[in-house]
């Protein structure tokens, strides 16, 4: 009998098949396949063939941007001081759950290229997992689609993301800003084992509120002026 990732795998490619561009957004479920782990457990070993890995997946992602017309984003591999971070305080220790290490992205233009290199990589990659942004934005209003995939030569997960280019282009400029100071007041939290200060909460309520309106205006230009929006 198939899993529930497996089937929700299997089925991704019918659900969405007929409908509209404009619609399938809303389409794509969350899915993610148990036990997902990385083929190396020590960090320096993991860390040491992640800039193989990561060649491996620029190749695949330079690919699929040119099979489906959109523009490929190579930032290269995670750096070892954020590396070790998150894995100190997210992951509980376990490098080999570092899932972010080697990365990269896929940037569309309208609605309709993302959803075609969408179907690009569920068609010629070995995906492990999906998070569908566009139905469910981040509390700052941050909208993507996430995909991990396995990589068949070195055998890393790997994630590449989805983007809207105007989407994108607030990500990397003025939310870049806002994302940070929400990371550094959350995570300082944690490294000292405590719940946020009532001035900390809000100071964050804030500045995703600023984020929340910067994201609704561009997504109101992709949904009012139709699929085809740039």
């Amino acid at each position: 009998m198939l899993s529930t990732c497996q089937q929700s795998s299997n089925n991704v490619r019918s659900i969405v098949c007929g409908c509209a561009m404009s619609h399938r957004l809303n389409l794509i479920n969350d899915w993610r396949y148990d036990n997902i782990h990385q083929p190396h457990q020590q960090f320096e070993k993991l860390y040491q063939h992640a800039k193989f890995a990561q060649i491996e997946l620029n190749l695949l992602i330079k690919k699929a941007a040119s099979d489906t017309a959109c523009h490929p984003i190579l930032p290269g591999q995670k750096s070892r001081t954020r590396a070790l971070q998150k894995i100190t305080t997210e992951l509980h220790g376990k490098s080999d759950a570092l899932t972010d290490l080697v990365r990269g992205s896929i940037v569309a233009s309208n609605i309709d290229d993302l959803i075609t290199a969408y179907d690009y990589l569920i068609q010629y990659t070995d995906v492990c997992g999906v998070k569908n942004r566009f139905s469910q934005p981040t509390d700052s209003g941050y909208r993507d689609i996430k995909l991990l995939i396995r990589l068949p030569n070195s055998h890393f997960i790997a994630e590449i993301q989805l983007h809207l280019k105007k989407i994108a282009s607030i990500k990397n400029g003025a939310e870049h800003s806002i994302y940070e100071q929400i990371q550094n007041i959350e995570r300082q939290a944690m490294l000292e084992s405590r719940l946020l200060h009532e001035l900390e909460q809000r100071k964050i309520t804030k500045l995703r509120q600023y984020s929340q309106s910067l994201y609704q205006q561009v997504w109101q230009h992709y949904m009012g002026r139709g699929r085809l929006a740039s």
